[in-house]
């Protein structure tokens, strides 16, 4: 009686495990991903004013960031050829006198405060005060750690994360 039972599983498992079907009907198109890009937008026309001793510039991010997320900041020190020459923050110029100008910035999820910093008043010219232009590239997290880039060069950063800067807002 055991030799016909296995005899009947065998033959069972041998049917069961050589069928076959055509494929099913296709299922209807999942929703279209979305990338997560870097981006880069101007600060412009920024002047510093003396407010108690304090020369800084707040500007609020509409829409907030993720917590993840990566700010870099750049100050146009000035042109050639007719392209704009960026240079990363933080900077410390240092002048003949002793004395030093740094720009510098700070960011939360809400908001980029750009300070300016200085050892004499006699730096506080209007080259580095007044009508100031700044590029903000904001870099997702999840790509904040997969490039190998100089971070200080703006256009090796544009290059790396495919941004346009074209038509910068």
């Amino acid at each position: 009686m055991k030799k016909i039972l296995l005899f009947i599983l065998a033959i069972a498992a041998t049917t069961i495990s050589s069928c076959s079907s055509s494929e099913g009907p296709r299922g209807p198109q999942g929703p279209e991903g979305t990338s997560v890009l870097a981006e880069v937008f101007e600060i412009k026309n920024v002047n510093f004013v003396n407010q108690n001793g304090n020369y800084s510039v707040l500007y609020n991010l509409n829409p907030a960031i993720y917590l993840d997320d990566m700010i870099l900041v750049y100050r146009r020190s000035g042109v050639s050829n007719g392209n704009n020459i960026w240079q990363s923050l933080p900077k410390t110029y240092y002048f003949d006198n002793g004395a030093e100008l740094d720009f510098n910035f700070d960011f939360t999820v809400n908001d980029i405060v750009i300070n300016l910093g200085y050892t004499d008043t006699s730096v506080l010219q209007p080259e580095y005060i007044s009508n100031q232009l700044f590029r903000v590239v904001i870099i997702p997290g999840n790509l904040t750690n997969k490039r190998n880039v100089d971070l200080t060069d703006y256009h090796a950063v544009i290059k790396a994360y495919g941004i346009n800067d074209s038509q910068v807002k």
